[in-house]
């Protein structure tokens, strides 16, 4: 009975740690501005709350209601952003341009670094990256040959269309120095889950994400359903929230986990003192016991292809003549540089298309897909090709050896 009264004590610990706090503070009702709930450490401008209610040692929290509809921050050396939502357990806030478009805002020289606030981490990692801003003809971005989505709110589809890349190699394409006009590069926060879409690139006037790293206290609070906020001392710290307004959904949340966790503890630990008088029974009886082994073997997840196998994808060296695999296709699809004589070509043999052979080693490394077509070579495929020559033109690396 032992296990069963230490599983049921540490029930009782957990459960313990989600009662609330006594602590006397300023009153500090939550306040919205449209769909947008107001809490510490914002505040709102011309509304008649403490001080305290706010995290008054930065003004930056300061948010300004629009027309009773739109919540709005500003940030120093970025402008004013719409604000979406904001969650208080995790210290994230999701913002936007009032004028729905974002990119537009990275075309200038943005930086967060006089804020509390920062890029969340999770979603774009360490740093932003270095795009490329282009504007060309709006017949050469929707031709099959140029694989770039324009950016629609700073596009003119009649008459131009403004598309991102790497910086570089595109710019230096022949096809792209004479057909576009570069306008500058500059630093875009980007998903890294979108990353292994390129270069199909994502829509980059989605909501940025920004988390907030002063003050760390309050994230607790907002865990346990607590309100935070400084006391008569001045001290951050969590105070029970208005009990005269019900449970809110993050209270119930939390009043779910305090309740269902140590349940479930003592509910499994009841089972293993079930199960170990069962198996004495059993073993007294002369039952024989079946050993059961279940072997969890982890699921590969591959993002790309290794070297060796990417090796074995034919290779193709353009003749002298200068004559292509495809006369309709003299581009290679991901660094848009129309193909030259005597540079080196690969191909995917479930396929065949093909590119330049730097473009496609360094795509395959990262994703194991075609990036025209987008199917999954097979490695084991490779075993069976070797490289082509469709033309008198071009000559294989490997003929001559």
């Amino acid at each position: 009975m032992a296990p069963s009264a230490m599983v049921c004590a540490l029930c009782l610990f957990l459960f313990h740690l989600q009662t609330t706090r006594a602590n006397k503070a300023v009153t500090c009702n939550s306040l919205r501005c449209g769909d947008v709930d107001i809490q510490f450490p914002f505040g709102l401008k011309g509304s008649s709350q403490s001080p305290r209610c706010w995290y008054y040692p930065n003004p930056t929290f300061q948010l300004s209601c629009l027309n009773a509809t739109k919540t709005i921050l500003t940030l120093p050396r970025f402008g004013n952003l719409i604000v979406n939502s904001i969650d208080y357990e995790t210290q994230t806030i999701r913002v936007n341009d009032p004028n729905g478009c974002l990119p537009k805002r990275f075309l200038q020289k943005w930086n967060l670094s006089d804020s509390p606030f920062i890029l969340n981490p999770m979603i774009y990692g360490t740093n932003p990256y270095n795009l490329t801003f282009l504007r060309c003809p709006s017949n050469v971005t929707d031709s099959s040959q140029f694989p770039l989505l324009p950016i629609s709110c700073l596009s003119d589809n009649r008459n131009y269309s403004v598309v991102v890349s790497w910086s570089p190699p595109v710019v230096s394409s022949p096809m792209m120095s004479q057909r576009c006009e570069l306008l500058t590069r500059a630093l875009v926060p980007i998903p890294m889950m979108d990353m292994p879409m390129w270069p199909f690139w994502p829509d980059l006037n989605i909501d940025l994400q920004l988390v907030w790293t002063q003050p760390r206290e309050c994230r607790d609070c907002a865990v346990t359903a607590q309100r935070c906020g400084f006391s008569k001392t001045l001290q951050l710290a969590c105070f029970p929230r208005d009990s005269n307004k019900g449970l809110s959904r993050s209270a119930r949340y939390g009043l779910a986990i305090g309740v269902g966790i140590p349940g479930l503890l003592c509910l499994i630990g009841v089972s293993c003192y079930i199960c170990g008088k069962v198996r004495m029974l059993t073993e007294r009886r002369g039952s024989r016991d079946f050993p059961v082994t279940i072997s969890l073997e982890p699921v590969p997840f591959v993002m790309g292809l290794d070297g060796a196998t990417i090796e074995k994808y034919p290779k193709t060296l353009i003749g002298e003549s200068g004559r292509l695999l495809k006369p309709n296709d003299n581009t290679c699809a991901i660094c848009l540089s129309e193909y030259e004589p005597k540079e080196t070509l690969r191909s995917i043999p479930e396929c065949n298309h093909y590119f330049h052979a730097d473009c496609i080693d360094e795509w395959l490394k990262l994703n194991a897909t075609c990036p025209l077509c987008r199917n999954s070579p097979d490695p084991s495929s490779t075993l069976s090709f070797s490289s082509f020559s469709p033309t008198s033109s071009l000559h294989s690396p490997h003929s001559s050896q």
